[in-house]
């Protein structure tokens, strides 16, 4: 049966929950996943796929002359053709734009065509970009297709100057029957449980929560739970102490799939508002909880970043703010406890969203039909 080799730079780590949801699913092409490191196997198996574990290697000189050029070392994996063809690989998929372009010379040698997802960052982050700027354009052209998560991804990537004729929606799904539903109620008497997930970087926009978060201390009573870590954790939570909120805010970490779910299970409202870094660095397409969240039945108070009001119904399953607006996230929150009414219809209408627009089972069957073009193969 024909493969798909799916290129990572490692396999996998818990924020890229995402990848795995369409690579569990894949079964007309079962996925050989090639990455430079490997975490969380127990995790995140593939009981149709398999890994190959290539040690990666660069010359030193070429991650010199990438340094002075501004650009960026292909990575090489010894005996990697010899061990890929016969492999009966019909296709590659490059997670990131970064992977594509430490690989494009490998995935040329094999001969094989290319499908390259973009995420976030790798369309955002103006450092990155300044690097990868002439690899895109190798890229671009090499690529068969070039996949985004939504309208506004895709816009990113014509302006980096993708050919419009190559790129191609992919939703970012996830498999609704993994997320029980429940209808969310709150008396407006005990304690509001709230939920924020992610990488605790700037573009999360957790900063901004916290201090709307701090404008409503004293108008209902409240507890935020954050799941996640990163190199902002210990400046948040010294903000939150300073804001004088600290003792209500339970910093708890990166978290197990399986304990993330539990606790969307425990909350009354995702509160996710991502907003664009100093360095331009975004969400590109929109966080994969706000599906979770929404798959739930949790109403969702985020921002009108990216592509976020496209994997929601803004207005009916989700209160949007514009991005980095503290007093407008802070009247979003008091909005959301003055309407408790209308969690319950809120909830069913983004359940009702993902089970229509980000149903893994049926993203997948879009996705290996791209594979399939791409390959020529028969279908």
């Amino acid at each position: 049966m024909p493969r798909c080799l799916h290129l990572l730079d490692t396999y996998l780590p818990r924020t890229e929950t995402f990848i795995w949801q369409v690579l569990r699913k894949s079964h007309q092409f079962p996925p050989l996943v090639l990455a430079d490191a490997w975490e969380n196997l127990d995790q995140f198996p593939l009981a149709r796929g398999d890994f190959l574990k290539l040690k990666p290697e660069r010359a030193w000189w070429t991650k010199v002359r990438a340094r002075l050029t501004g650009t960026y070392a292909a990575v090489n994996y010894p005996n990697a053709l010899a061990e890929l063809r016969g492999r009966d690989i019909a296709v590659c998929h490059a997670h990131k734009g970064y992977r594509a372009l430490v690989t494009l010379s490998l995935i040329r040698n094999l001969g094989k065509p290319l499908i390259v997802n973009f995420y976030g960052s790798d369309v955002s982050s103006v450092p990155f970009l300044r690097r990868a700027e002439s690899g895109y354009r190798g890229v671009f052209q090499s690529a068969r297709f070039l996949l985004a998560e939504g309208p506004a991804m895709r816009n990113r990537l014509l302006k980096l100057g993708a050919p419009s004729q190559k790129i191609r929606l992919q939703r970012i799904a996830i498999d609704p029957s993994d997320y029980p539903f429940r209808e969310r109620s709150w008396n407006g008497q005990r304690e509001l449980h709230l939920l924020f997930v992610g990488r605790l970087v700037e573009k999360k926009g957790l900063a901004v929560g916290l201090q709307a978060l701090a404008a409503c201390r004293f108008e209902f009573p409240w507890k935020l739970t954050v799941i996640g870590d990163g190199p902002l954790r210990g400046p948040l939570e010294s903000q939150a102490a300073r804001l004088g909120i600290r003792e209500y805010v339970d910093f708890a970490g990166f978290r197990s799939l399986a304990e993330m779910r539990a606790r969307l299970q425990e909350s009354d409202l995702l509160l996710q508002p991502s907003r664009t870094a100093a360095d331009g660095d975004a969400e590109g397409g929109a966080p994969t909880v706000i599906l979770e969240a929404q798959a739930s039945g949790l109403p969702i108070i985020s921002t009108l970043h990216d592509d976020i009001p496209y994997i929601t119904v803004p207005g009916q399953s989700a209160w949007l703010a514009p991005e980095g607006d503290v007093e407008a996230l802070a009247a979003l929150l008091r909005e959301a406890c003055k309407e408790a009414e209308r969690w319950s219809d809120m909830g069913k209408k983004g359940r009702a969203k993902v089970e229509a627009d980000h149903d893994v089972n049926r993203e997948i069957e879009r996705l290996e039909e791209l594979y399939q073009e791409a390959s020529g193969l028969p279908a």
